[in-house]
């Protein structure tokens, strides 16, 4: 795991240090070592977190024997020995036992087409002189991982396609001087609506991140070439019973699981004590002889957390369990930083950092169970997706929801409209998921934004990520959208990036076996009936309503048998109780009518309903609505705002 950088072809006046600045804003990402290389027209480099040979021998750029082709790599390959067997009977030599060696080899061996024989999470570059001298510019590819599990952003100078900076962090362009601290309208929009900013936008404008299973191929003297290598599987359901169907399944997790566990430093595992962690840490356990487990615990508002049913399970798997103590007040002098480390605004990800900050005085790695609920129909809003479609009062709903969303352009602002508006999010499958993943109405966050409805449409954004993977999403069944939205759109843009985000500030590598390729395979093609009871069952009980069944099953012999009569119980933190106790003062101070207004950002008159929500006591008044409004002040002041005066390093779209 570490952090990379670089410039291709940027005429910059000291690309070294460029990429000296920007590897010193992410030494966190990498406290075991760095390294560059420099070249006509750039520089690239990396810092390193070691968790695979941990020796100086593993240190990057790693280059191949000639010296003519290196690598950078922030990530895991978690097939790299059996690969590493095959490459060296095939007569490819190494000097590490690193799973970075591994991909060197893989791409001296096949070229652009080295993703075909790569289970894992990365990003990475590649320079290649091997049609070119020492010196001068290199071939670069770049390249995301499958399911967007790490993140690279890039700008181009100039708006020029054949120039590129990358990093893995905004912070560390901003750093650099190689981005300029302008919030993109479009992607303020985007975070109003939802809590992220939906890729391959960032808040910044004119820096984008690389979409996830793709490369792009930079050479000198040609146009830039892209290549997506790697699409979700289409659904294919195979007609099978349940038990078969949870013994593949099973067969799935045991390899993820065991190849993810790998390492040769200390690796945990966050504990909830739901189904997905706990089945995670019961698989964990057979590979892992001292195994730590960490959950959040909330001693100043009892009841709102899981802690009690983490440390059952810890108990009963014997692993060295930590309860992770958290209050409000806490909170309040840490979130200035939680906003910093975030890199880019988002409602969620405290829970994770919070929990990062624990396990990393003990381990370099944790596992953790996303991805569970998102492709086995863990969450309350696909059983209404599910209503609507196959219940009389459900497609009543909807049709409402249609004639609403027709007429409110046509009605005055004011209660009747907001009405007119809420009924509108039964309007669709796709309205009711974006109704459950909404901050503020999509067409009040464009307002708040200054963004026209012909810019950004409300659905536009999320429907064209969509498209990407399957062009056929609108035929999806009520519960194959659900997940194909809760994977391809919640768990990417938002899950993923906050849990890189906000681990990584505390130097330590997560890993989400669940979110792995073969599962994605698995997800795809298992019968919808398996996830959820095709009625989205009586309540939110497991047993009642099906959710996770196949999961459930594969995981019979490890988890409690009363978890099939336990309630559906999402993870959240008390940020109400929060907000109204230790927090009001920074709720205050960030959201007032005069600090929105000195920032610039957004219309305050437009925000009046949410602040007298919030003085009524309304419930949800404070989170998600004014706790987005809060971050994002934190992050301007302390990501943005340091950089407001134009910097001293500049880049030209020259040569």
């Amino acid at each position: 795991m570490c952090g990379i950088a670089g410039l291709w072809n940027v005429n910059h006046p000291q690309p070294g240090a460029a990429v000296r600045t920007m590897l010193d804003a992410m030494r966190h990402r990498g406290p075991d070592g760095d390294g560059m290389v420099e070249y006509a027209g750039g520089a690239a480099g990396m810092v390193r977190l070691a968790l695979v040979d941990l020796s100086s021998r593993g240190q990057q750029p790693l280059w191949s024997n000639d010296g003519r082709v290196a690598i950078l790599f922030n990530g895991e390959m978690y097939n790299f020995r059996e690969e590493r067997e095959r490459l060296a009977a095939a007569g490819y030599t190494f000097r590490t036992t690193t799973d970075t060696e591994v991909l060197l080899n893989l791409y001296l061996e096949r070229g652009l087409d080295f993703h075909e024989r790569v289970r894992g999470m990365y990003v990475l570059a590649f320079l290649d002189w091997r049609q070119t001298s020492p010196g001068n510019s290199p071939v670069m590819v770049l390249a995301r991982g499958p399911l967007g599990i790490k993140h690279l952003y890039l700008t181009n100078p100039g708006g020029d396609p054949n120039r590129v900076i990358f990093s893995s962090e905004v912070r560390a362009l901003l750093a650099a001087g190689l981005a300029e601290p302008r919030v993109d309208p479009e992607s303020l929009a985007s975070y109003l609506a939802h809590g992220f900013v939906v890729q391959t936008k960032t808040m910044l404008a004119g820096v984008r991140m690389l979409e996830p299973g793709t490369l792009e191929r930079y050479a000198p003297g040609e146009p830039v070439s892209r290549k997506r290598f790697w699409k979700l599987p289409e659904v294919e359901s195979r007609a099978e019973t349940l038990d078969a169907a949870a013994e593949r399944l099973r067969s799935v997790l045991d390899e993820s699981v065991r190849l993810h566990a790998l390492a040769d430093a200390p690796i945990g595992a966050f504990l909830s004590g739901g189904i997905d962690s706990t089945g995670i840490v019961g698989l964990m356990r057979r590979h892992v002889s001292l195994l730590r487990t960490y959950t959040v615990k909330f001693p100043d508002v009892p009841g709102t957390d899981e802690a009690r049913e983490a440390a059952e399970a810890a108990k009963v798997f014997d692993c060295l369990h930590t309860d992770v103590e958290v209050t409000g007040r806490e909170v309040a002098d840490i979130l200035p930083r939680f906003a910093f480390e975030l890199d880019q605004p988002s409602v969620d990800g405290l829970n994770t950092w919070l929990i990062s900050r624990a396990a990393a005085r003990d381990v370099k790695g944790v596992l953790s169970g996303v991805g569970g609920d998102e492709w086995f129909a863990g969450y309350p809003v696909t059983r209404r997706m599910v209503r609507y479609e196959t219940t009389f009062n459900g497609r009543l709903q909807a049709l409402a929801g249609q004639l609403a969303s027709v007429s409110a352009g046509w009605i005055p602002n004011g209660r009747l409209r907001e009405r007119a508006e809420n009924l509108a999010t039964r309007r669709s499958a796709l309205a009711t998921w974006l109704q459950a993943h909404s901050v503020f109405r999509g067409t009040l966050a464009r307002r708040m934004a200054g963004v026209s409805a012909g810019q950004l449409g409300e659905d536009a954004s999320i429907e064209a990520v969509l498209a990407i993977d399957d062009p056929h999403w609108r035929q999806e069944s009520p519960v194959g959208l659900s997940c194909l939205l809760d994977t391809r759109v919640y768990m990417i843009h938002q899950l993923l990036r906050d849990s890189d985000a906000t681990s990584m500030a505390h130097s330590l590598e997560l890993r989400v076996p669940l979110v792995d390729a073969k599962l994605a395979s698995f997800a795809r093609s298992c019968p919808d009936e398996y996830k959820l009871n095709m009625d989205g069952g009586a309540n939110s009980e497991y047993q009642s309503s099906g959710a996770k069944r196949v999961l459930i099953k594969a995981l019979a012999d490890i988890l409690p048998p009363s978890i099939a009569t336990r309630r559906k119980r999402g993870f959240t933190l008390p940020f109400e109780h929060w907000m109204r106790g230790p927090l009001a003062g920074l709720v205050e101070d960030t959201c007032s009518h005069e600090t929105i207004k000195r920032r610039g950002l957004i219309d305050p008159e437009l925000l009046g309903p949410v602040r007298q929500a919030a003085r009524s006591q309304a419930s949800g008044s404070l989170y998600p609505a004014l706790w987005s409004l809060m971050i994002l002040e934190l992050w301007c002041r302390s990501v943005l705002d340091p950089f407001a005066q134009p910097a001293t390093a500049t880049c030209s779209a020259g040569v």
